[in-house]
């Protein structure tokens, strides 16, 4: 398969300002003409301001009104790149915390031109994930879910990239924090649902992978990202972990909606036990009530309902 020149890219943005020193370095990946799609999450007015002068030939922004999250951001820009980019075959997501290098995306393209004409059915492949200033430290590479228990096993986590050397396998799903997806795979089975935040990749992959596609991660191309702190973010974060262990695990079956409830109610007890992350415990009450109503909300609306500070 002879890689196009061309390849979208979409970054969704929220209350940060990193997409800036980001821009300039994807604009000029080596060999790659990049079509980006920035989705300005219902940023404040200085920060929108800011984003709006990014626009140009190459450039679209999107701005939402309010912050719907990572989920309806990237839909959207994946959205937009599907219908006005058509000289590109792939989009690059990139989270806005991402600090990706001069390879990130031509690692990806050239690794997809490989897996594409050994495996036609390749749906997706993300790069290695790499902890800030750790001197090649892996977060993960990619990820093994086990339905069952509603978790993920992180390919490669703790080892030296330098150790590993350039490795490219299967999984069952990688991060969307940097991770290249066909178009061809999305027209046949969708897109992300809107979830606001988490399990959103995590569903998308396991859902190709069942309607016969592959994804892939590699070393060949690494990115940057700090690891998630639930205590850092704030109890809300709980409400959108369990709301969507529900509405994963729902779709293997009642059993795995079972058990990520148990899961759930053991976190509640253990926060109630040691007081750790216990305002946590409101908002999983919140998320079983409306799971079972089918309600979905963003985190404005949870906060509000619990009445607690996010």
């Amino acid at each position: 398969m002879e890689r196009a020149n061309a390849c979208s890219v979409v970054i969704p943005v929220y209350a940060r300002d990193d997409v800036f020193g980001i821009v300039p370095g994807v604009l000029d990946a080596r060999g790659v003409t990049a079509r980006l799609v920035v989705v300005d999450n219902g940023n404040a007015d200085v920060l929108s301001a800011r984003l709006r002068s990014l626009e140009g030939p190459r450039c679209h922004v999107i701005r939402m009104d309010e912050n719907r999250g990572g989920s309806a951001a990237y839909i959207a820009g994946v959205e937009y790149a599907m219908r006005e980019h058509v000289d590109t075959d792939c989009i690059w997501l990139l989270d806005d915390d991402a600090k990706p290098n001069v390879d990130t995306l031509p690692g990806l393209l050239e690794t997809m031109d490989a897996l594409v004409s050994s495996d036609p059915n390749t749906a997706s492949v993300g790069s290695a994930v790499l902890k800030p200033q750790a001197n090649g430290l892996i977060v993960e590479c990619g990820a093994t879910f086990w339905p069952i228990f509603g978790h993920a096993f992180s390919r490669l986590r703790g080892s030296r990239l330098a150790d590993v050397g350039k490795r490219t396998f299967r999984v069952d799903f990688a991060a969307a924090c940097s991770l290249l997806v066909r178009k061809k795979a999305i027209r046949e089975c969708g897109f992300w649902e809107d979830v606001f935040i988490h399990f959103d990749d995590v569903e998308w992959g396991t859902r190709v992978t069942r309607m016969g596609w592959h994804n892939y991660a590699t070393t060949t191309s690494t990115v940057e990202h700090p690891e998630f702190n639930p205590a850092k973010a704030g109890a809300w974060i709980c409400y959108f972990d369990a709301r969507n262990q529900y509405w994963l695990a729902a779709k293997y079956g009642w059993f795995h909606l079972l058990m990520a409830r148990a899961k759930n109610l053991a976190k509640s007890v253990y926060a109630s036990i040691t007081g750790r992350m216990r305002a946590g415990n409101a908002y999983r009450k919140l998320a079983w009530s409306d799971y079972k109503q089918g309600i979905r909300r963003n985190r404005s609306e949870v906060v509000e309902m619990v009445g607690l500070s996010g």
